[in-house]
């Protein structure tokens, strides 16, 4: 191992067990609180449970009571028989819109039961609070009946006798308000047949070091499950309010104290244990740093060996595909029939794709013997004019399609020595990245001259350009400016590849300043031929 890869493994040992120290000392800090936190969690979901089971107890009241006060009559006799018939009924009554009593009426004859019932309920009727639970006032509940909205109903809880009471209200569609006042001892002692038992049947997953109470407004214990008898000072671990319409009632939760600290020491020990592990395998981890380092570069070298080869393979039938599909193109070209044209229009997808397959690969194997440090010139007598008129001609269909126009001012003529495939693929990269980020430039200009030795080639769009934060970093591999641009795709690697192909060529590939648009500029090192 050399001294950079000692410390490197140094770093990966001890910087870990550093912070693993230093977390631990800070867990252990809020290790009781973040326990106890999670406790109320856990008690809390189980008075919900509870909840749960109250709130569907008043749901089957609701389709019950629903039922009795639809009313087929508003007959006095039938009223009261109703009421005395079922268990569910404590008084009925029936009130108008407005909130005159029509039943129990004051000015009929009443019964006792009757007459107890209004005296207690004197001060409701008067302010009409029934009449609000339906609707905020009397206007809004013409509005609503005018409207045609479904008849709506509901629960009013009032106070008289030994505490809350419950009235089921349901307004009719006549805008009529009947309502049902439930006995209080009747809908308890049901409500408590639906909570679990004392004591708990083995099914049941309330601890037993824990006791449950329902609480009712004045903070009396309604009824109450479990084996656990706290003191009687002891508060509740946690407590939640019930659903309407027990709204001022409680839950409350009784533990005992030894359970807050046995979770606390049990987490603890746990959060210990795990961290000598997570010290151990990070140990081991680094230990097997160094093998599995050189295994993942050793695979890397085998992926990029792969893809070289592939890439390589494709070659040949791509050659085959462009060399047939332009010799088609020619036969089609020779027809002048219109039968011709669909097969010439997909002639020229075929050819144009394969084009850019081709591209596609020879970056893929530029950039593989760039990254093993033999990527190479192969010099040759050529005018650099002719090969970028080449170029242009290859590019044309596709700019043309895009709606884009390419302007060529060419001054070099002059033949020299350069790299006639680099030049192809600087170019071609350039112009590859104006068809897919300036696709709504009307036009690209390429211009070229020679001067001192050097053949100067720029290409410039008038697309959106490139904001200054990505100016440093559209050269770097795999860099791409945006993911987000429809139908762009790319492997992100060609500027790469054409500033490397530059600077073999002595020269260099940069981002010049240009009023709209990008303006690429090329530069390579041309040896001018003697005559």
């Amino acid at each position: 191992m050399s001294k950079r890869q000692i410390i490197l493994f140094l770093l990966i040992v001890c910087l870990p067990l550093v912070m693993l120290a230093w977390l631990g000392s800070r867990i252990a800090h809020n290790e009781r609180r973040m326990v106890r936190q999670q406790f109320d969690d856990l008690l809390r979901d189980k008075l919900r449970d509870v909840d749960g089971t109250v709130a569907k107890f008043f749901d089957d009241r609701d389709r019950e009571l629903l039922r009795l006060t639809d009313l087929p009559s508003h007959d006095y006799d039938t009223i009261r028989q109703l009421a005395r018939a079922e268990p569910l009924v404590r008084q009925m009554l029936v009130l108008n819109p407005n909130g005159t009593l029509v039943y129990p009426d004051p000015r009929q004859e009443l019964n006792d039961a009757e007459r107890e019932f209004l005296r207690r309920a004197k001060q409701v009727l008067i302010d009409k609070d029934l009449v609000r639970a339906g609707a905020d006032d009397g206007d809004a509940l013409t509005e609503s009946r005018t409207a045609g909205v479904a008849p709506t109903h509901g629960w009013y809880t009032w106070y008289w006798g030994p505490g809350l009471n419950l009235i089921f209200w349901h307004r009719l569609e006549s805008g009529q308000i009947v309502a049902v006042a439930l006995p209080r001892g009747r809908w308890i002692a049901d409500l408590v047949a639906e909570l679990p038992q004392t004591p708990l049947p083995s099914s049941d997953a309330t601890d037993p070091d824990s006791q449950i109470r329902l609480v009712d407004s004045n903070g009396a214990a309604v009824y109450q499950w479990g084996d656990f008898e706290p003191a009687e000072d002891a508060r509740p671990a946690v407590e939640i309010p019930l659903s309407e319409p027990l709204a001022s009632w409680r839950l409350q939760y009784f533990v005992h104290d030894e359970q807050f600290a046995a979770a606390g020491r049990s987490a603890y020990f746990g959060l210990l244990i795990g961290l000598v592990v997570a010290g151990i395998a990070m140990a081991a981890m680094a230990l097997l740093f160094y093998r599995e380092y050189a295994r993942e570069m050793r695979e890397a070298v085998q992926r990029v060996n792969f893809v070289n080869q592939v890439s390589h393979e494709l070659k040949t039938p791509l050659t085959s595909i462009r060399m047939y599909a332009d010799l088609l193109q020619t036969d089609l070209e020779g027809l002048e029939t219109d039968d011709a044209a669909k097969p010439q229009e997909r002639t020229k997808v075929i050819v144009g794709e394969s084009e850019r397959l081709s591209r596609l690969i020879g970056n893929v194997l530029t950039f593989a013997r760039q990254q093993r440090g033999k990527l190479t010139l192969r010099p040759t007598t050529g005018v650099p004019d002719e090969v970028i008129a080449a170029v242009i001609e290859r590019f044309k269909p596709a700019m043309e399609q895009k709606g884009i126009e390419i302007q060529f001012d060419g001054a070099a003529t002059t033949p020299v020595r350069f790299d006639v495939d680099a030049l192809q693929q600087i170019l071609g990269n350039l112009l590859n990245n104006v068809e897919k980020y300036a696709a709504d430039s009307e036009t690209v200009e390429i211009a070229s001259r020679q001067e001192d030795g050097r053949t100067i080639v720029t290409v410039a769009d008038h697309g959106p350009g490139i904001k200054p934060g990505h100016r440093g970093k559209v050269f770097d591999p795999f860099y791409r400016i945006s993911d987000n641009i429809k139908g762009v795709v790319g492997t992100g690697i060609g500027l790469s590849i054409a500033r490397e192909l530059a600077r073999l060529h002595g020269g260099d590939l940069t981002l010049v300043p240009s009023h709209s648009g990008a303006c690429f500029r090329v530069e390579l090192e041309t040896e001018e031929v003697e005559s």
